[in-house]
């Protein structure tokens, strides 16, 4: 009796499903998938300025693959691309190119530092996660795309010597130096950050408490913030309130010389002005010295875990990269605390 020859013999069969969101890739540019994410980021009531950042970084990116790789498609992208971007900001990047108030620093200087083309991998890692979650890739060309190794400690505070040339150069006569004084010594009392500073409002302040209060929607990690002020510091604000309320109307403690709200690029710019009036031989932004509030608070014994609620830091390894000890500081304390030195001084007692 013959066998019948079974038709399906040869056939290519389908064992697991490829089915749903997992199996859909969406030909789009760079471009039109930035602008899909940026709406997603919106939908979840991201800080405008985490967005505004976010767009900068992915077209910094966009512009490097339209030179090297016209034409190509989201999908198109691999891990080997990925990784040349991440040498070319390493290696060939103009330093702070793009950047809204730091274009002119070290111009011509090409490779940014490993911190800052870390926060383009992260961009870069958060695009095509979203992608990927979303559908729009089958597969994640950043999921093995790692950041670079970095020093810790990549913001060197001013010395005290270095601090004093810089707080004496604004000249006080006029009124926007008076008020760029102002802003450095509230940073060395409170440790804010500039974009807080500048989007100060007046309602945030109270003196009588000597504090201010930042609601949690000016914070960047959404929560709100006490700031104890010194003195010093309630004399400092109260004299340029009062300046300022003869002259102007506005909600804002702090204002250009025609009573306009004060922008980032308008203070780093007189930060620069001073460090060169001071011969610093470098340049010195705010976030400098908010470094030197977190360092010459923890000198002067504040605990790394109230340092950590009054810089708005969610975690507590962000505070410790902000604290630097220098040679000095680590030998006056080994001379006060050295275990040796109490042994020695008990036996001679």
């Amino acid at each position: 009796m013959s066998k019948t020859k079974d038709k399906r013999t040869g056939k290519r069969q389908i064992f697991i499903r490829e089915t749903g969101e997992s199996a859909i890739t969406v030909a789009m540019t760079l471009e039109e998938a930035v602008a899909k994410v940026v709406q997603l980021k919106k939908a979840r009531n991201l800080k405008e300025r985490t967005i505004r950042d976010y767009i900068r970084s992915m077209g910094y990116f966009s512009q490097w693959l339209n030179e090297n790789y016209p034409g190509i498609l989201v999908h198109e992208i691999t891990l080997d691309i990925l990784r040349s971007y991440v040498l070319w900001c390493a290696n060939e990047k103009v330093y702070y190119e793009g950047h809204p108030y730091k274009s002119e620093v070290d111009k011509g200087r090409r490779g940014l530092a490993a911190s800052s083309v870390n926060v383009q991998i992260r961009v870069i890692k958060t695009f095509f996660n979203e992608m990927y979650n979303e559908g729009w890739i089958k597969i994640n060309p950043a999921a093995n795309l790692s950041t670079m190794r970095q020093e810790i400690d990549t913001v060197k505070p001013l010395t005290e010597e270095e601090l004093n040339r810089f707080l004496a150069a604004p000249d006080q006569r006029y009124y926007a130096q008076f008020r760029d004084y102002v802003i450095m010594m509230l940073i060395l009392d409170t440790g804010m950050r500039i974009n807080e500073i500048c989007a100060l409002e007046k309602s945030e302040v109270d003196l009588q408490e000597k504090r201010i209060v930042l609601p949690a929607i000016k914070n960047k990690n959404r929560r709100s913030r006490v700031l104890p002020l010194s003195v010093q510091m309630v004399r400092l604000l109260k004299k340029l309130l009062v300046e300022t309320e003869a002259h102007f109307d506005t909600k804002y403690v702090f204002v250009t010389n025609y009573g306009e709200p004060l922008n980032e690029k308008t203070v780093q710019k007189a930060f620069s002005k001073y460090a060169a009036k001071a011969k610093l031989g470098r340049n010195v932004s705010p976030h400098v010295l908010r470094h030197n509030f977190a360092t010459m608070a923890a000198n002067n014994g504040m605990s790394i875990f109230h340092l950590m609620k009054i810089l708005g830091h969610a975690d507590i390894k962000t505070t410790r990269r902000y604290v630097q000890i220098d040679d000095a500081d680590l030998q006056e304390q080994h001379r006060l605390y050295s275990p040796l030195s109490r042994v020695l001084h008990r036996k001679r007692g």
